[in-house]
């Protein structure tokens, strides 16, 4: 097995033109507790096959089984995916949420966030890690109007 994984990886190498091991550098994470930043991160991570060019459409899109979207839309069920806690962000309702939720996609399709979700986009927006601190003590949130539209 040794022998054929790293077998595998001088392919997947020289065919990229890159070296080392596969998963050599540390994914990126971010830790998400602001809601205004929430449904974008939902909505930027369900759009990347569609940016990426692996689906041409929305409704392609809703048939593609590699994305939370399909589960969304409740077309497929993942266990290890809460459906309802995504959706709950848009409406209290189910059918309601759906509709919002693909109404946002929609609206999120034309815009670039990458700069903006990279690297906690949401403390950098509001000041710094220190103001959003200080806001979660005086108990406010960083509620933007697409947001409370949303949450409402």
């Amino acid at each position: 097995m040794r022998r054929l994984l790293t077998g595998y990886a001088q392919y997947f190498n020289r065919r990229h033109t890159r070296v080392g091991h596969l998963f050599q550098n540390r994914y990126k994470s971010i830790i998400c507790e602001e809601e205004s930043y929430f449904d974008k991160l939902v909505a930027y991570i369900h759009l990347n096959p569609l940016r990426a060019g692996l689906v041409e459409s929305l409704e392609e899109l809703a048939r593609y089984p590699w994305c939370g979207h399909i589960v969304l839309l409740n077309r497929v069920r993942y266990d290890w995916m809460d459906r309802d806690y995504v959706l709950q962000f848009f409406d209290r309702k189910e059918g309601p949420a759906r509709k919002a939720y693909l109404q946002f996609l929609e609206e999120e399709l034309g815009i670039d966030r990458e700069k903006e979700l990279s690297g906690g986009g949401l403390v950098r927006s509001q000041g710094g890690w220190s103001k959003v601190q200080s806001m979660r003590r005086r108990g406010e949130k960083a509620l933007d109007s697409l947001t409370a539209h949303h949450i409402l």
